[in-house]
């Protein structure tokens, strides 16, 4: 394995990261067009947005581009499986969207502390 992807700690980060981002992707997408809907959703997206655009960063960072590709497009194409398999009032109400939105709110302070040092190293 070493051979493939050298920084496992950071594959195993992005693995998670990316899930976060894949679920909630799947999540809003069903919550649009808003018809009577409140601002929550969008609220969610544009924090989904910032978790996935420091998903994305971290993993360019860290990981070779080609374990980027493979690993996130497996869990793309076999995420939709496991988020249909939630229950409905996750995937469909208020209260998945609110539990949604504390996980991403989670992911980002999981990022911001494991992300900082290489994302910082790499900008200067």
């Amino acid at each position: 394995m070493p051979q493939l992807e050298p920084n496992l700690a950071g594959l195993a980060w992005f693995g998670l990261l990316w899930s976060v981002c894949c679920i909630g992707f799947l999540q809003l997408v069903g919550m649009y067009p808003l018809r009577g809907r409140a601002a929550l959703p969008v609220a969610l997206t544009i924090l989904w947005a910032m978790l996935l655009a420091g998903t994305l960063a971290f993993a360019l960072v860290e990981l070779r581009w080609t374990t980027v590709v493979v690993v996130g497009g497996v869990l793309f194409l076999f995420l939709p499986a496991l988020f249909q398999a939630l229950p409905e009032w996750w995937r469909d109400g208020r209260a998945g969207l609110r539990l949604s939105c504390c996980a991403m709110v989670a992911a980002l302070a999981l990022l911001a502390g494991v992300a900082a040092p290489s994302l910082h190293n790499w900008m200067i």
